[in-house]
């Protein structure tokens, strides 16, 4: 037997590394010195000890994987893992439209006799898309209408999209778990209906509700759980007559759902019933949309379940602080893309005692009024603070676009400059699709940059300057005070670059003729120093020592006054010239520490309306039209007159993009905003690729 003082090599888990590793301690022992490990049959079994080694290391790395929320990769383990702080992942959920329907009896008719009429609950309509692909909906609540002017109206009916399914289970003392499974991928869990029927021959029925609150439950309440199950499938399950009713031997379990098709069924706004009303009206039968359909999702993803699971335990099913909320929305309503909630002291203005969230939904750019409506009524009321009220806010989007060029060299690639922008555009394409649209979003020229630079390997380097758009609907044909509020600082402009609208706008000019005309920014470049604030006033100063301004600009001075050995203020005795921005140096004087900044002059800019001739002359309608805050990035327009817009292709008949140079090349997020590059708008990418 050996008695070799060999070391055990056991960190390495590849197949390569394990089998080395055997061969070199079976070299270490005396009876195995002698063998060809590598054209041996001994190779064969090194193999097959390596494999297994190689095989139960990584078994072994999966199950500790697995064991954890933050790593597990089976969808089995992250909703076991779930279960255990009490989080249901949300099913499927049908799309939800609302509906106005009017019934006119025959004349002559037997039917015109009746003076009311029932919509029953689950009367099928159909519900067709843009593409004409029906999907099947029913309506959830029954709804009666009496008949006034030989008309039956049913006004915001709620339908939902989904076929109804009913099915039926016998509880029996095998079934000591008392579960049930609804084997349907498809099923909206917010539509389980759940009824006890109390044996075969006796009909009386329990009507279920679903489990919410622990706190609520006792013995001999009659609720439900629901739960998510190995196949994938949801398992309702009742109490043990300690935490919920358990329903006796016998008894009959009746559980009906709609079966849904998810987001596919989202915007119809084209209904039509299939059932018949009240039993007997099919014909003129009249319906009108209220709302499109809205709110459909597919089943929660095992990412949104990981990322979602933690947050929702923390909030404890109640809403108190900004993560609560995000929580909670996010979670119960899947149609909700993206979330910010901010405080009332943090709004502008002030507002105490409030609550603000904008919601940012998947298929369209802001709510409707039922949504927000829905949402307030059916979460935020029952979870958040009573004394806080809850506001809605539409998100406040703001579009980033870009004019520049692209540098490339030609001898690194066989690609002409055209198919070298289609890639950069699909490099900004995926910028924008991973760093912006979302409330949390920053945008960083660098990165857009890099973007840019990384499509093509010939890409030498870009240049480009950023705007910022805001689009303002505008009321036509009367006047009024436009503000745009960019929240960012401006750069100032100048004859080059600077503020400007689209499309042209036609307004009256001083005799009353109409003109297309178009909005700017007035480019002042004679700017001075208009005030010298004092950040540290510094220490042991026995004179007055000198303010040199340095900048870009020429002829700014200024003079100190010192007090007890610190400079109490400086003053501008010459505001100068031409500066866009200054630096302030404080010399001499015997003391130290002391720091200022300069203010400069024209921190608001004006803005004016023109139009040109046919001879390509430049006129100026209203040289005072607006102004424009540089510092807080808002444009005001006053009593501002448009009958119509200069078509186009893109922007809507009523909508003026106002367009300014960022003073930032990083613009962080703020509340409700919302930055993204509208990718669809010819205007948003003004790029050409040239070579070196």
């Amino acid at each position: 037997m050996s008695t070799a003082n060999t070391s055990l090599r056991i960190s390495e888990l590849d197949f390569l590394s394990i089998k080395n590793n055997l061969k070199n301690f079976l070299r270490s022992q005396t009876e195995f010195q002698d063998f060809d490990f590598e054209g041996s049959g001994m190779s064969v079994l090194l193999d097959l000890l390596a494999y297994n080694t190689h095989y139960m290391g990584y078994y072994l790395n999966m199950v500790g994987n697995e064991s954890f929320l933050d790593t597990a990769q089976l969808r089995e383990s992250i909703i076991s893992h779930a279960k255990m702080i009490n989080y249901v992942p949300e099913s499927s959920k049908g799309a939800t439209a609302k509906i106005n329907i009017t019934v006119t009896p025959a004349p002559g008719s037997e039917d015109t006799l009746a003076q009311a009429v029932t919509l029953e609950k689950y009367t099928k309509l159909l519900g067709a898309d843009i593409n004409g692909i029906n999907y099947p909906f029913v309506t959830i609540n029954a709804n009666t209408s009496i008949k006034t002017s030989g008309k039956f109206n049913f006004a915001n009916v709620v339908i939902k999209q989904g076929e109804v399914v009913t099915r039926q289970y016998e509880m029996d003392s095998q079934n000591t778990k008392r579960r049930f499974s609804i084997p349907s991928a498809n099923v909206d869990v917010s539509t389980l209906s759940v009824r006890v029927q109390e044996s075969r021959t006796n009909t009386y029925t329990t009507v279920y509700s679903p489990y919410t609150d622990i706190t609520l439950v006792k013995g001999n309440t009659a609720v439900y759980f629901v739960e998510e199950d190995s196949d994938f499938n949801y398992v309702v399950y009742f109490g043990d007559d300690v935490i919920g009713k358990k329903p006796k031997n016998g008894s009959i379990i009746n559980l009906t759902y709609l079966d849904v098709v998810g987001g596919a069924a989202n915007s119809i706004n084209n209904f039509s019933f299939v059932d018949e009303i009240g039993g007997k009206y099919s014909s003129n039968v009249s319906v009108r949309p209220v709302t499109p359909s809205y709110g459909a999702s597919e089943k929660e993803s095992i990412e949104q379940v990981r990322f979602r699971a933690p947050y929702y335990y923390s909030t404890q099913n109640r809403a108190v602080t900004k993560n609560d909320y995000e929580t909670i929305i996010t979670k119960d309503f899947p149609f909700i893309d993206s979330v910010t909630v901010w405080g009332g002291e943090d709004n502008d203005p002030v507002v105490y005692g409030k609550v603000y969230m904008s919601l940012k939904p998947k298929t369209n750019y802001v709510l409707t009024t039922a949504q927000k409506e829905a949402i307030k009524e059916n979460l935020i009321k029952t979870r958040n603070v009573v004394t806080i009220i809850p506001e809605i806010i539409d998100p406040d989007y703001e579009y980033v676009t870009m004019i520049g060029r692209v540098t490339y060299n030609p001898s690194r690639t066989t690609r002409t400059a055209d198919e070298i922008l289609t890639l950069v555009k699909t490099a900004i394409s995926d910028y924008n699709d991973n760093e912006l649209k979302r409330f949390d979003s920053v945008f960083r020229k660098s990165k857009l940059q890099n973007y840019i630079e990384s499509a093509e390997p010939s890409i030498t380097g870009s240049d480009i300057e950023i705007y910022m758009q805001k689009r303002q609907i505008l009321k036509l044909n009367q006047a009024e005070n436009i503000r745009v509020k960019f929240d960012l600082p401006l750069r100032k402009g100048d004859y080059v670059s600077k503020l400007y609208t689209f499309p042209g706008t036609f307004i009256s000019d001083v005799t009353g003729t109409t003109r297309k005309s178009f909005i700017e920014e007035v480019p002042e470049s004679f700017t001075g120093v208009e005030e010298i604030s004092v950040i540290n006033p510094g220490i042991n100063y026995i004179s007055e020592p000198e303010i040199v301004i340095t900048g870009d600009g020429v002829g700014a001075t200024a003079k100190a006054t010192v007090v007890n050995g610190k400079i109490l203020s400086i003053r501008v005795t010459s505001p100068g010239t031409n500066y866009t921005k200054a630096n302030i140096q404080i010399q001499g004087g015997g003391g130290t520490e002391a720091s200022a900044v300069a203010v400069l002059e024209a921190r608001r800019g004006t803005l004016r309306t023109y139009y040109y001739k046919d001879n390509g002359e430049k006129v100026i309608i209203n040289s005072n039209a607006g102004t424009i805050d540089y510092n807080t990035g808002e444009v005001y327009l006053g009593a501002f007159v448009a009958s119509s817009l200069v078509e186009n292709d893109y922007y809507p008949s009523d909508v003026l993009t106002f367009n300014v140079p960022s003073q930032d090349s990083i613009i962080p997020p703020l509340r409700n905003r919302i930055l993204l590059i509208d990718e669809g708008d010819t205007f948003a990418i003004q790029l050409s690729v040239e070579a070196e």
